[in-house]
């Protein structure tokens, strides 16, 4: 026998013999069982089904949305323009929505879009109606209200619910609230903070050149032109008076990513979702959005993987129905189309509806009650008309706290 089965032996008889150690046999299917994620309460299919401003919830829907973002505790939420429309602010791709009143107002021969594309600084007159549209959404989103959703958003995020928001709206509401805190740039390493603007925001204006950063101003884009970098021209002046070249002075523009341009934070947000994937999201929220930009396409299908395998459930709320790309087959396990501000409201109503006081009588209470008032005055009237026929019809059985148990007709 070799030396070391001797030596593991004996350490095997050694604990055996001693009488403060005690062996216990655990079986194999013990040993290799592992937890199972707690499943969410899950509709009876997937809709889309109709948000109601008034009244008891539809309890297929409800119950699943209410025990998700009650219960989940690393829920991601993707939001679009969608959920700032109940503020004031347009959205983008809706008959009123920007694309189209940016069309309209600058008699353009295509689509509004164009005026979101990195083309516009190539043209005057594309820099103007630019710089004219970016005052007036900035306008906007500073004499705008949050709405309930985001004061939503923001509880869930103080109750330590949520992981992750990715917003596509560069309004900057989100990030006013307490719990929904951004940083401008977002870093590349952890710790990230919990909102991730994908877009920028109009928070922030920046020198395409040398990267200085400063609040937007709205008053610096009146010009046809694109303002100068005054941190450029200052460093371009202290050269030249120390005898070295020149390198130019960099243009100012809004910090927001605009269609066909590189994302100055495409490495950080990278980074995030590749955290975010790895920390097993049990829930997901989309709202608000019509997913048309890819890259807010594969944050949500990725994203919709890692929540079915940790048994969690997808859900989409927005005014139109997903869409119907292959990609997104078998996602959203519950679609609501609808007003994102009713969610709030619809959670409150069910929780009530589920949590009436103790000695509120219920309908079927109720019900019983009306019939022993029925039966009642029914048997005082016979009495009192002398007719023993109808009081031999009723004969009314009653429990000890006066609700009726029965009610027996005889021929």
């Amino acid at each position: 026998m070799a030396p070391s089965t001797i030596a593991v032996m004996k350490d095997i008889i050694a604990v055996q013999s001693s009488p403060s150690t005690t062996i216990v046999h655990v079986p194999a299917e013990t040993r290799k069982r592992k937890r199972e994620a707690k499943l969410v309460s899950r509709p009876c299919h997937p809709g889309p089904f109709e948000l109601h401003s008034e009244g008891v919830p539809d309890e297929h829907y409800a119950e699943a949305l209410y025990c998700m973002l009650r219960k989940c505790r690393r829920l991601v939420v993707v939001v679009g323009a969608g959920i700032s429309v109940g503020a004031g602010i347009p959205d983008f791709r809706s008959s009123t929505g920007l694309f189209q009143t940016v069309k309209d107002d600058f008699k353009l021969k295509g689509s509004g879009q164009a005026m979101f594309d990195s083309s516009v600084y190539k043209d005057a007159a594309t820099t103007s109606m630019f710089h004219s549209m970016v005052n007036t959404l900035h306008t906007l989103s500073q004499e705008a209200k949050v709405t309930k959703f985001h004061k939503m958003l923001s509880q869930l995020s103080t109750e330590k619910r949520l992981l992750r928001l990715y917003t596509q709206n560069v309004d900057c509401l989100e990030i006013s609230l307490s719990g929904l805190e951004t940083a401008v740039p977002l870093p590349v390493k952890a710790p990230w903070p919990k909102t991730i603007q994908l877009h920028g925001g109009l928070q922030k204006m920046v020198c395409a050149k040398c990267g200085w950063m400063a609040p937007f101003d709205p008053t610096v884009f009146q010009v046809d032109r694109i303002p100068e970098c005054n941190e450029c021209r200052e460093l371009d002046s202290v050269r030249e008076v120390v005898g070295k070249r020149t390198q130019g002075v960099g243009r100012l523009r809004p910090r927001i990513v605009l269609y066909n341009e590189f994302n100055p934070d495409g490495e950080a947000i990278g980074k995030v979702t590749s955290s975010d994937l790895k920390a097993r999201p049990d829930g997901m929220l989309v709202v608000g959005t019509s997913l048309k930009v890819p890259g807010v396409r594969r944050i949500v299908k990725e994203m919709s993987a890692a929540v079915h395998a940790a048994n969690g459930m997808v859900v989409w709320v927005n005014e139109i129905d997903p869409p119907a790309a292959k990609m997104f087959e078998n996602c959203f396990d519950l679609m609501l189309r609808g007003d994102c501000q009713e969610i709030p409201s619809i959670l409150e109503r069910w929780e009530k509806s589920k949590t009436e006081p103790k000695g509120t009588p219920s309908t079927k209470q109720k019900k019983s009650e009306s019939a022993v008032d029925i039966v009642s005055s029914i048997t005082s009237r016979a009495i009192s008309e002398n007719d023993r026929k109808i009081t031999d019809v009723f004969k009314v059985k009653k429990n000890a706290v006066g609700r009726v148990k029965s009610v027996n007709l005889e021929k």
